[in-house]
């Protein structure tokens, strides 16, 4: 069993190895994706306050601006609307418009707009992710560019996805393997486990390789086992993670976490953003006075139009995020009503348990000090992928050196 353990454990480390290097390390990245952003693309996403004035007063009325931008970006739709905060910039999501013969969508050679919500100038865009395109270099996409690397190594959709997710079920299987093979033989089982915890003082390069894989390993096993498992669970959801999370958890319906898809889409909702965001807003703080939350910030109005509905998000008492909302109140685009509602960390245990594991796995609980560990944490994944290929590579040569005696 140990022999067989050890096995699986040297070729799932191997077979991984290298991704799991790349993602660990643009993961750190990503743990302060936000700071980055700011820090390479000031002009994107920095603003000017104005001086001497109530601050949230000077901002400018959003549904003013989406219009404008979609008179802007005629060949586009102007779908998303995100709310602005005060001092910084406002950031609205261009979506693909149907195309006047075929209906085909066809997608915007720019979906990313930023606007100065003081002003309502125009600050740049960009198409998200693409590093290269038009025979130029877009340096304001590195930040997103490590995002597709992490996420599917920046292969096309899904294929990427599927890739990184059978890296992470592979992972996730590798720690306990890991585990497995850390465990002593016969007793007394503390004091011979307790050397494999550490690093062993003036040992050769060799044994010091082993000792810093298998003690990191151990020392954060429960860190790395949940980064790999909602790893799977963020590329292989369907497929793996709820199918064997439901052997211990209940999980709300699939069908109660976006309205269904219409036969066609509904491009034009009778209903106007300013009166489907009236009709949300006041749905939702009724919701809150019924149940006891609060709504502390509006985030976004999005229309679907594969829905044909607005989809409010705000960031209440009961989200986890530190910053971000995902408090969600879908309403339907032709009257305004309520189609369903999902708030993040709430719902079945399932539900709630995924929740965590999201935002363990992004970073956005804790503050800083857990997105410096979220950092630290992706560089030692990556030491231990290239800690795990010198200590196979070693062995390997010391079993080819005993078949040739």
């Amino acid at each position: 069993m140990r022999v067989l353990a050890g096995r699986l454990h040297r070729w799932a480390g191997l077979a991984t190895a290298l991704f799991l290097a790349a993602a660990g390390l643009t993961g750190s990245v990503l743990a302060f994706k936000n700071e980055l952003e700011a820090l390479l693309n000031p002009q994107l996403f920095q603003v000017a306050v104005p001086h001497g004035s109530d601050t949230v007063r000077s901002l400018q009325d959003p549904f003013v601006l989406r219009e404008q931008l979609q008179q802007r970006y005629p060949a586009a739709r102007a779908d998303y609307l995100g709310f602005p905060q005060p001092g910084h910039s406002l950031m609205f999501f261009l979506m693909p418009r149907p195309h006047a013969i075929s209906g085909d969508p066809i997608v915007p050679t720019r979906d990313q707009v930023f606007v100065d919500p003081y002003t309502g100038a125009v600050l740049g865009d960009r198409q998200w992710g693409v590093l290269w395109s038009e025979g130029r270099w877009h340096a304001e996409n590195l930040v997103p560019f490590v995002w597709r690397l992490h996420e599917a190594l920046a292969l096309p959709h899904p294929w990427g996805k599927w890739f990184m997710g059978a890296v992470a079920l592979v992972w996730t299987l590798d720690c306990f393997t890991g585990l497995w093979l850390t465990l002593p033989r016969g007793q007394p089982f503390l004091r011979k486990w307790r050397p494999a915890w550490g690093i062993k003082r003036g040992a050769s390069a060799y044994r010091f390789t082993l000792d810093l894989h298998r003690a990191f390993g151990l020392w954060l096993w429960v860190a790395l086992l949940v980064f790999a498992w909602s790893s799977v669970m963020l590329n292989l959801r369907e497929a793996v993670y709820r199918p064997v999370m439901s052997t211990a958890f209940s999980f709300q319906d699939e069908a109660r976490q976006r309205p269904p898809r219409l036969p066609a889409p509904r491009w034009e909702p009778r209903l106007d953003w300013r009166v489907a965001h009236a009709r949300a807003r006041d749905s939702l703080q009724s919701l809150a006075s019924s149940q006891g939350f609060q709504v502390l910030r509006e985030d976004s109005l999005w229309y679907r139009p594969a829905q044909g509905a607005y989809l409010y998000r705000t960031r209440t008492s009961w989200d986890l995020r530190d910053e971000v909302g995902r408090s969600d109140l879908w309403i339907d685009g032709d009257t305004g009503a309520v189609l369903l509602t999902n708030f993040e960390g709430r719902g079945l245990g399932g539900d709630q348990v995924s929740a965590w594991l999201r935002v363990l796995h992004t970073g956005e609980i804790g503050g800083l000090a857990y997105r410096i560990a979220v950092g630290l944490v992706g560089v030692v994944v990556a030491m231990l992928s290239v800690t795990g290929i010198m200590v196979w590579a070693r062995k390997r040569r010391a079993r080819a050196h005993r078949r040739a005696d």
